[in-house]
């Protein structure tokens, strides 16, 4: 019997965004897969938000766009990124 595994292609960026994020004071950083799901869960003072990273040129796969829509319509915070100000900025730290 074999079992079937996700494995998720992960952006170049990803690692330094990582990296950065969990360097600042009072964030944690998950990384999170599954078809459809962002790569990161990431909390700051009691507030966590879904990232996707994506290069410059990245888009949304349709099963990434209908986890973003569902999500976004029961209030969850989910963003795309590229850059660490963009996800520092979609945890409210700028």
């Amino acid at each position: 019997m074999s079992l079937a595994r996700h494995n998720p292609k992960r952006d170049r960026n990803e690692r330094a965004l990582v990296d950065a994020l969990g360097a600042v004071p009072g964030v944690i950083v998950h990384r999170i897969s599954g078809p459809g799901i962002p790569d990161l869960l990431v909390g700051h003072r009691k507030r966590y938000v879904l990232l996707e990273i994506k290069g410059k040129r990245g888009r949304l796969e349709p099963l990434q766009v209908a986890f973003h829509d569902t999500a976004r319509a029961l209030g969850l915070p989910c963003y795309v990124v590229t850059t660490i100000d963009e996800a520092l900025a979609a945890l409210g730290i700028a």
